[in-house]
């Protein structure tokens, strides 16, 4: 009888350590996703029409004569705003850290890291911090660096 309580006892001792365990996995980028532009094509890439949800990760938004155009490249911003000459403003990033749009301003870069690049042979990711951009990099190599330089590499692939 004591063997069966004891037996019966560990159990639900493991059903509850089970239980209370945080086991929940990491917001999926899908559930993440933020459409800042509208109309029939909302989520595609401004540029080259390539779906924004799939390049959420690089995804890149900005002011043009006050409507919003989302990109899924810095790749396709420099494009718009240097090629084309559109009168871009307000530029934001998608920090891979965060999942969220912030300013470019406020956005440290890794360029050239082992991570595959979107619209280009060379990545270019944004974080929100500075120290998740180096915890980046040492894990997956390439340069820390601010919009200005990133963009000078972005320009580069024309």
């Amino acid at each position: 009888m004591k063997i069966k309580i004891f037996i019966v006892s560990l159990l639900l001792s493991i059903l509850v350590i089970v239980g209370c365990s945080n086991n929940q996995a990491k917001p999926k980028v899908e559930d993440s996703v933020v459409l800042l532009q509208t109309g029939k094509n909302k989520n595609h890439c401004i540029i080259c029409g390539m779906k924004l949800d799939m390049f959420y990760k690089t995804n890149h938004a900005s002011t043009v004569n006050g409507k919003a155009r989302q990109y899924c490249s810095i790749h396709c911003l420099a494009e718009d705003k240097s090629i084309k000459k559109s009168n871009v403003k307000d530029i934001k990033v998608v920090a891979l850290d965060t999942l969220k749009f912030i300013p470019v301003e406020d956005a440290t870069y890794v360029v050239g890291s082992d991570m595959k690049g979107t619209m280009s042979n060379i990545s270019k990711y944004a974080f929100s911090g500075r120290m998740s951009a180096r915890r980046f990099a040492q894990k997956h190599q390439g340069r820390v660096m601010n919009f200005e330089k990133a963009y000078e590499y972005a320009l580069k692939d024309f």
